[in-house]
């Protein structure tokens, strides 16, 4: 009987650890020096319609900058779902800046939470927006938002 309570607590304890950890590693002899850490940039297109246009972002680096080459009007990111490669604690900002009209930033997807009930940031003409989201092992979480006015 101890065999078995002994197994299962085995077992259980693999299950437990298979949950997601940082690019780079916590046991012992893993880099932990930042060598290991990618960074990468994501340039986005927001069409010039007068519609929300949709762009699904794949963040696949420790840090992902997302940029858009111009923000027309209003533009919707959208995280790919958890079957992407995110690891605990990777980060992804984006900076947007708008022209001569205002324009909105949605966030949206399953794995996504805001710190505010509103999705939509407004961002007036000619100023910007920097929205920062860290990875918690299920969901993107917004970290922190700045947004000039």
């Amino acid at each position: 009987m101890k065999k078995l309570f002994t197994l299962i607590a085995i077992a259980s304890g693999l299950f437990v650890s298979a949950q997601t950890t940082p690019r780079f590693g916590t046991t012992p002899n893993k880099d932990n020096t930042g060598r290991v850490l990618t960074y990468a940039l994501i340039t986005t297109a927001d069409e010039a319609a007068a519609t929300l246009d949709t762009i699904l972002i794949r963040p696949n680096a420790y840090e992902t900058i997302v940029r858009p080459a111009a923000l027309n009007d209003s533009v919707c990111y959208k995280f790919a779902s958890t079957s992407m490669t995110y690891s605990l604690g990777d980060i992804c900002t984006f900076m947007v800046s708008k022209g001569s009209n205002n324009g909105k930033i949605k966030f949206g997807g399953s794995v996504v939470l805001l710190s505010t009930a509103s999705a939509a940031i407004a961002v007036n003409a000619n100023k910007s927006a920097i929205v920062r989201f860290r990875w918690n092992g299920t969901k993107w979480i917004e970290e922190s938002r700045v947004v000039q006015h």
